[in-house]
């Protein structure tokens, strides 16, 4: 792990100085790009760089690795990868790790800056389009999904009557 620890360290990559708030600009393009864009591209990269930009976000979003998650006990060996990538950023501040993810995106996928230009604004103004129209049908689908929940609870509760009624008349023929 040791040796892990310094090579994640050592693909320390800093942003030119620029403002905080083109800085947040630049991290919520990064997030968009992961959560909005083409994922497939990601599946592609290799596992060390998918492991440190798991860690650099985590890092940058939640602060440093909780003990229990730093991989020790993950069947899973891409996420005990992860995990540990994550673990030995340490006390790295929340800043530095946004500046790192940047940094490592720019450098495996130079063309999500791009992306985000081409379709940043159209990924933004979709979901304020049709932010009234989705809560609208999230609150549909909720009502239709409790609705089907409960028309399968009672269909199950009549099942298991008749069952149990079944079951009586067999166990007592009188009746």
């Amino acid at each position: 792990m040791g040796e892990e620890k310094s090579r994640v360290i050592s693909i320390s990559h800093t942003l030119t100085p620029t403002k905080s708030n083109s800085e947040e600009e630049e991290w919520r393009a990064a997030m968009l790009f992961i959560g909005k864009g083409p994922s497939a591209t990601l599946q592609f990269l290799p596992e060390e760089s998918r492991a440190l930009l798991y860690a650099y976000k985590s890092q940058a979003l939640d602060g440093p690795c909780p003990s229990g998650q730093d991989g020790s006990l993950a069947i899973d060996r891409a996420l005990r990868v992860k995990q540990e990538a994550w673990g030995a950023l340490g006390d790295m501040p929340k800043l530095q790790a946004k500046r790192e993810f940047i940094g490592l995106l720019t450098q495996v996928l130079p063309e999500w800056k791009q992306w985000c230009k081409d379709h940043g604004d159209l990924v933004d103004k979709k979901e304020e389009d049709t932010d009234g129209v989705s809560k609208i049908v999230r609150e549909f689908l909720k009502r239709i999904s409790l609705r089907a929940n409960l028309l399968w609870q009672l269909e199950h509760c009549c099942l298991l009557l008749v069952r149990a009624i079944s079951s009586y008349k067999f166990q007592n023929p009188q009746y």
